[in-house]
C-alpha cells in the first residue's frame, strides 16, 4: 500500500494538468496574435487573462506592434480571456492550458465596434479549447468535476468523470494520464499502465507517464520494460529513489550485484539519509568481497535507522566483519 500511495503522490505531483493553489508559478505557456476582419495587427490589444480556479486571478498583457503577446509560468487549466482594443468589440474565449507541453497559438479576431453592435446573431457560449481541440461545455464540466474528486481522493468518481471526457478527448495525453491516476489510486495497476503507456504513446516527450510506467513495471518484476521506461524521463527530473531501489533488488535477485551496486549508487545519491540505499548496497558489496566498504555501508543504515526491525540483522553482518 505504502509503495502505491507514494507512486500516486509523486505522479500527480508531475502531472501536467494537476491543479495549482495560484495562477502564477507553474509551466504553461501561451501566445498569440489578435488581427482585425481584414488580417491586420491590432496593437495595443488588452488581453485580460483571468484562472477559472481558486483566486480567479490572472495577468493583463498587452499586444505588440504585430499583434502578438505571450507569457509563461502560468498554472495549468480553464482560463478566462477577454481581449479588449479601442474601436473593436471586447472578445471573450475559454481556453484550457497545459503544462509542459506546447499549448497551440490563440489566434483572435475581433470585430468593428459598430458592425458587433449591430443585431445579427445571439452571441453563443464562449469557447472551451483543450490542446487546441474545441470541447462541449458537458466535457469541460466533467474535466472540472474529475479534477474536484482527485483532490478528494474520490479515485472511482474521478475515473468515471475523466472517461466521459474521453469520449470527446481520445487523444488528450494529459487526460490520459489522469485516468491513469486514477486507476492507481483505486489499486488497479493493470488499467493504470495501459492508460499510462497510452498517454505516452501521445505524448513522447512528457515524463510524467513514463515515470509512472517505470514504477509499475518494476513493481511487477518487469526489469528491462521499467529499465527503459525510466531511461526515457530526464535524470534532473528524477526526485524519488524508489525506480532505483527496485532495479537494485531485482538485479540482487538475478545474482547481478555489481549492477545491483550502481542501482543502489543512483538511489543514494538522490536520497543521501534514507537508510534502506545503505542497506541494500552493503549486501552488494558483501558479494563482490568488498568488505570494507560493505561495513561502511551497514553502519550508515545502523545509524539512519537505529530501531528498525533490520538492526538485528545488521549487527550479525557486521560482527562477521569485524
Amino acid at each position: 500500500m505504502r509503495s502505491r500511495v507514494t507512486l500516486l503522490a509523486a505522479f500527480l505531483a508531475a502531472s501536467s494538468i494537476a491543479a495549482a493553489q495560484d495562477w502564477r508559478g507553474g509551466r504553461a505557456r501561451v501566445d498569440g496574435t489578435v488581427k482585425n476582419e481584414k488580417g491586420e495587427p491590432i496593437p495595443g490589444c488588452k488581453v485580460m487573462m483571468r484562472w477559472g480556479r481558486s483566486t480567479h486571478g490572472g495577468p493583463d498583457l498587452t499586444t505588440d506592434a504585430k499583434g502578438q503577446f505571450a507569457i509563461f509560468g502560468l498554472a495549468g487549466g480553464p482560463w478566462d480571456v477577454d481581449f479588449d482594443a479601442a474601436g473593436y468589440a471586447t472578445k471573450k474565449i475559454g481556453v484550457s492550458l497545459q503544462e509542459g507541453g506546447r499549448n497551440p497559438s490563440l489566434e483572435v479576431q475581433l470585430e468593428p465596434q459598430a458592425q458587433a453592435q449591430a443585431p445579427a446573431a445571439p452571441a453563443g457560449q464562449p469557447q472551451i479549447l483543450v490542446g487546441g481541440k474545441k470541447i462541449s461545455k458537458e466535457t469541460a464540466e466533467a474535466i472540472e468535476e474529475g479534477n474536484a474528486a482527485m483532490t478528494a481522493k474520490n479515485w472511482a468518481a474521478a475515473r468515471q468523470s475523466y472517461l466521459k471526457a474521453s469520449a470527446e478527448l481520445p487523444d488528450n495525453a494529459a487526460l490520459l494520464q489522469r485516468i491513469a491516476a486514477a486507476y492507481l489510486g483505486e489499486g488497479n495497476s493493470k488499467e493504470a499502465l495501459a492508460y499510462a503507456r497510452q498517454a505516452a504513446d501521445k505524448n513522447p516527450s512528457d515524463p510524467a507517464a513514463w515515470w509512472m510506467i517505470a514504477q509499475l513495471e518494476l513493481q511487477q518484476g518487469n526489469l528491462e520494460a521499467g529499465r527503459a521506461a525510466l531511461d526515457k524521463v530526464p535524470a534532473d527530473k528524477i526526485a524519488d529513489p524508489q525506480p532505483y531501489m527496485n532495479i537494485g533488488i531485482l538485479l540482487i535477485n538475478k545474482r547481478q550485484p555489481a549492477q545491483a551496486e550502481s542501482a543502489f549508487d543512483k538511489a543514494i545519491a538522490i536520497k543521501p539519509d534514507a537508510w534502506d540505499g545503505y542497506y541494500y548496497r552493503g549486501l552488494c558489496r558483501l558479494q563482490l568481497k568488498k568488505n570494507g566498504e560493505a561495513k561502511a555501508d551497514l553502519q550508515k543504515a545502523r545509524e539512519l535507522n537505529p530501531d528498525g526491525p533490520e538492526v538485528k540483522e545488521i549487527d550479525d553482518l557486521l560482527k562477521t566483519l569485524s
